[in-house]
This record gives C-alpha cells, sequence and structure tokens, in this order.
C-alpha cells in the first residue's frame, strides 16, 4: 500500500482527534471518517498508520492516560504527606480522568487480546501508583499498618466500580456521594491521620 501524504498531518494529531471522537460517540457509533474529519486527514492515512478503530482506541486512551499522568504526577510529587498525595489522586480520577474511554476499552478486551493486554498494562499502572503512596503512608506512620495490597484492593475497587456510574450519568449517583463514600473508606481503611475532609469543589 503506497504511503499517504502525509505533509499536514502528524501520527500525534490523528491519536488526539480519535480521542475526542470515540470519547465523545463511543467504539460502535464513532466512524474512521469521522476521525479523519476531526483530525484533518482522510480515512487512507488513518487506516495507514493503524488497525482500523480497535488500533486507534487503544493508542488514544493511552495519550489521554499519558496526559493525566503527566498532569498530576507532578502535583503528587509535590505534595508533603501521602494523605494529601491520595486525595490528589483520587481527585484526579473522578474528576479528570476519561472513563468514556476506558470503558469503550474494556468491552474491546473481552474479545480482543492486544486491547485487553493494554487495558491490563493502564490498570496494573493505576493500581501501583494507589498501592506506593498508601505503603509510603505506612512506611512514614502517617496510615496504620496492614496489607497494602489489600489495602490498595479494596479502594482501587470501590472507585473502578462508582466512577463507571458517574460516566454514564447513572441516576441517584452524584459526584459528591461517591467522594464521600470513598473518603469515608479510606479513612477507615488508613485511619484517623487521613484527611477525608471533602474534597475542594473549584479546582
Amino acid at each position: 500500500m503506497p504511503r499517504p501524504r502525509l505533509d499536514h498531518v502528524r501520527k500525534a494529531q490523528i491519536v488526539s482527534a480519535a480521542a475526542e471522537v470515540l470519547s465523545d460517540r463511543g467504539y460502535a457509533n464513532a466512524r474512521v471518517v469521522d476521525i479523519a474529519k476531526a483530525a484533518g486527514t482522510s480515512p487512507a492515512a488513518i487506516l495507514y498508520w493503524f488497525d482500523g478503530k480497535q488500533g486507534l482506541l487503544a493508542e488514544a486512551l493511552a495519550l489521554r492516560e499519558l496526559e493525566f499522568h503527566d498532569r498530576y504526577t507532578v502535583r503528587i510529587e509535590q505534595a508533603s504527606t501521602a494523605s494529601e498525595q491520595l486525595r490528589i489522586l483520587v481527585e484526579a480520577m473522578l474528576r479528570h480522568y476519561d472513563w468514556a474511554l476506558w470503558m469503550e476499552l474494556c468491552v474491546l478486551a473481552l474479545r480482543d487480546p492486544a486491547a485487553a493486554a493494554e487495558r491490563d498494562r493502564m490498570d496494573r499502572r493505576w493500581r501501583a501508583m494507589l498501592r506506593k503512596v498508601i505503603r509510603d503512608g505506612q512506611q512514614r506512620g502517617e496510615f496504620i499498618p496492614s496489607d497494602p495490597d489489600e489495602t490498595m484492593f479494596v479502594l482501587a475497587a470501590l472507585l473502578d466500580g462508582m466512577a463507571p456510574l458517574l460516566a454514564m450519568k447513572a441516576k441517584g449517583v452524584t459526584l459528591v456521594q461517591v467522594e464521600r463514600t470513598w473518603l469515608a473508606e479510606a479513612s477507615r481503611l488508613l485511619g484517623p491521620a487521613f484527611d477525608s475532609d471533602p474534597l475542594p469543589r473549584s479546582r
């Protein structure tokens, strides 16, 4: 297949446009032609670089994940306590993570091994971040002793279960309710030194 002319567009532009279109319309309703239009290129260029929508979905979410981590890693590293780090992390996951794209990848992962591998990689990275904050807080004596893997598992599962409901605008599920529930459980597992006050509304 001859290489399409890409003088006016870069691969990164296609991935960025795909993230917007797939997040907005969903995997089933997004067409390659829609992504090409958003990227200012042709469907042929997209099919040259990527394995159709499947390849684009994984790369689009990987891009969003990289942007997310670049944005919040610095804030977390600058925080003075593990409690503050954990609050930054959960605030970011609940308010700024692209759960719509994540759910699209999870559905695709049910039948596509490559998507399943990418979903697993992203999930392990998120859980490793959470585990590190918990373990660091325990080592400094800020959090009460416990198995950091078990504590991480409970807190990650709670967030993984509630955040998609927010993304789907499930009836009776609000951001305030989810944040309050998560913070209360974190306080129970981590001890009284964890700051379970409501997260700031303007950020």
